[in-house]
């Protein structure tokens, strides 16, 4: 009886803990799923492009080579190195620790900006995709923005040219019934009332629309996905070959199976 009150406890504790951590993606709620595409490419040249413009000034990748991803994503060594290798000492077989000193970015920031080679790894692809696509502008903050998934972020939105001016804005929706359903009125129209938090980008401001900024930020995080595990690709497709292989194994030994049993019969 003692153990099973136990157990109950550590679960009921576990449940209130779980709770108390709130929604995957903070005040965002659900994340936007994402499913990275590591044969692809394009997308992964894209995604190290917009990553070594605009990230790598700040986020180091301390535990990728230059060299190792220029391989794996096919780019040759010498447009590699002409193209996204910043700094005339910096060799293909170095670490991508960064181009910003620690104490330089604590000067400016208050806090050194975190290495990201992990960061898919840590959060899920799918709340780094939600995150980088849910600033607005917040007046109220250091750097005039905010972040819905990581409210209080201390980073600027260093793609606000491309995405544009995102704001929180208020609209109407439908008031849901006890029942699950929509309620209506005599007329059977929807009964709606405003709500506000909504992300809304003004058409026209940034350099791209939100689906073409929307795929900027997939191939970034595709990119991101594939430096947490540069061998994922590979496991994945040999895993389809583990499982073929116990599938033609267990059908050939059951067979063998069947024969020896025509023995004791």
């Amino acid at each position: 009886m003692k153990k099973f009150l136990l157990i109950a406890f550590l679960f009921i504790s576990s449940q209130e803990a779980f709770a108390a951590v709130g929604a995957p993606c903070g005040d965002y709620g659900e994340c936007d799923s994402f499913k990275p595409e590591l044969n692809n490419m394009e997308s992964l040249q894209l995604g190290a492009l917009t990553y070594i413009n605009h990230c790598y000034g700040c986020h180091s990748l301390k535990y990728s080579r230059w060299g190792r991803i220029a391989k794996d994503l096919d780019i040759p060594q010498d447009i590699f190195n002409d193209n996204l290798v910043f700094g005339a000492n910096v060799k293909l077989g170095d670490r991508m620790t960064g181009s910003m000193k620690p104490a330089v970015s604590e000067t400016w920031f208050g806090i050194a900006p975190p290495d990201l080679t992990l960061v898919t790894r840590l959060h899920g692809s799918d709340w780094v995709y939600t995150y980088l696509r849910t600033f607005y502008e917040d007046s109220s903050k250091p750097y005039g923005v905010n972040n819905m998934v990581y409210p209080g972020a201390a980073m600027p939105n260093v793609l606000a040219s491309i995405q544009g001016q995102q704001i929180l804005s208020c609209k109407d929706v439908p008031i849901i019934a006890s029942n699950g359903g929509v309620k209506r009125d005599e007329m059977g129209n929807d009964i709606t009332e405003e709500k506000c938090g909504y992300l809304k980008t003004i058409e026209g401001s940034g350099d791209l629309s939100v689906q073409e900024f929307d795929e900027v930020i997939f191939n970034l995080v595709n990119f991101m996905t594939y430096v947490g595990e540069p061998s994922r690709a590979d496991r994945e497709r040999m895993g389809w070959y583990a499982i073929l292989f116990f599938i033609v194994f267990t059908a050939l030994a059951y067979l063998l199976f069947r024969e020896y049993q025509k023995d004791y019969h």
